[in-house]
């Protein structure tokens, strides 16, 4: 990851049933498990992680990885229709946790205890491995993308306590929390351009465990690193790129009209990270 900022209130531009078939292509990605069934084990059917992961996933990097409320879904897919006109290839993240309990359902019917296990503790061990996997998966894909976009809105982050802004998004809180610790990479052609350019690793990560709650929980929505950029002037901005910007040549445009490497790097210097 090289940068992030966060995007307020963007709204789509894009008619509803190209929206409407992005999110049905990613769901059918998860709909047939038969084909990940690899074996069995004591006769309970064994599921092949990598493969699931890969399909769920099905580019080892993109150029921008977009972390939102699913309330926002649509917004989020908008823009990232509207990036990929350019060439960009962008990760909507609500196309695997928004499909998190469909994929839970779906690897319980076609699996049973093992023996010895309750049935409580089956659907527990499976919503526990099925979190390993895609929260893993998920925080690669942040690590290897260019660029980390937050499209924030009252439904992703509805309260503030104190002078930190919540969240009821466990998903959100990961995401935003691993892109503030994420150790950080300038991309060789910026290096070719600015060698004085330099983001400081930042050392380590503790991966906390979200787990099932029974109640609602607030957790702490980590953006004080992400230099804000509004919706409309984004939107405004894009529809206004011709097509023939394609790539690396958007997000560098991107950056140069939004300050997005300047604006990140001294948010990051302020809070001494």
């Amino acid at each position: 990851m090289y940068v992030g900022f966060e995007i307020d209130q963007y709204q789509p531009t894009n008619p509803y049933s190209k929206i409407d078939t992005y999110i049905y292509d990613a769901k059918k990605r998860i709909d047939n498990l038969a084909r990940f069934i690899i074996g069995s084990y004591h006769q309970p059917s064994v599921l092949d992680a990598e493969a699931l992961s890969a399909e769920i996933f099905p580019e080892s990097d993109y150029h921008v990885f977009l972390s939102h409320s699913h309330a926002d879904q649509r917004n989020a897919i908008d823009l990232a229709l509207e990036l990929g006109k350019h060439g960009l290839k962008v990760f909507v993240d609500s196309t695997v946790w928004g499909f998190f309990g469909d994929l839970v359902s779906k690897i319980i019917a076609d699996t049973r205890p093992l023996d010895g296990e309750t049935r409580e503790a089956h659907v527990h061990r499976i919503h526990a491995d099925v979190h390993m996997m895609l929260a893993g998966a998920l925080h690669r894909t942040i690590a290897r993308a260019e660029t980390f976009v937050f499209v924030r809105s009252e439904k992703s982050v509805p309260l503030n306590f104190g002078d930190k802004a919540r969240t009821f998004s466990p998903w959100l809180y990961s995401e935003l929390q691993f892109s503030f610790q994420v150790q950080h990479v300038v991309p060789p052609r910026v290096v070719e351009r600015q060698r004085e350019v330099l983001l400081d690793d930042v050392k380590g990560f503790n991966n906390y465990g979200l787990e099932s709650l029974q109640h609602l929980t607030a957790f702490r929505v980590f953006n004080e690193h992400l230099p804000p950029v509004a919706g409309s002037q984004l939107r405004d901005w894009l529809v206004q790129q011709p097509t023939s910007v394609q790539g690396h040549a958007m997000l560098d445009a991107l950056y140069k009209r939004f300050d997005v490497p300047g604006q990140y790097q001294r948010k990051r210097e302020l809070l001494k990270v």
